[in-house]
């Protein structure tokens, strides 16, 4: 799996968190994850399952959405075509749910 996607993820995870004033211990415990766990979510070194993806968004109040990575997003190299029509995809699923 492309580790980029990962690194992306997590750096809107944690900028999200942030934002919303919750702890990794707090967000952690809304999911039933381990402090440590979010901390290597944050920063890429973790591999999440997609209810997982869902059950974060939730516990930030956020829309998956929020915490996909453009397809393009400022990369040195894109995301690969797959995983760029995923994201695509859901983001405009979560357009049409708003």
């Amino acid at each position: 799996m492309d580790s980029k996607l990962y690194r992306v993820f997590g750096s809107r995870l944690r900028a999200l968190r942030e934002e919303k004033s919750v702890t990794q211990e707090e967000l952690a415990r809304r999911v039933d994850l381990s402090r440590t766990s979010i901390t290597n979510i944050e920063k890429g070194r973790q591999r999440i399952m997609l209810h997982q993806v869902v059950e974060l968004a939730q516990a930030l109040d956020a829309n998956v959405v929020e915490l996909m990575p453009s397809p393009t997003q400022d990369a040195e190299e894109p995301l690969r075509a797959d995983v760029a029509r995923v994201i695509e995809r859901l983001q405009q699923e979560g357009a049409d749910e708003a």
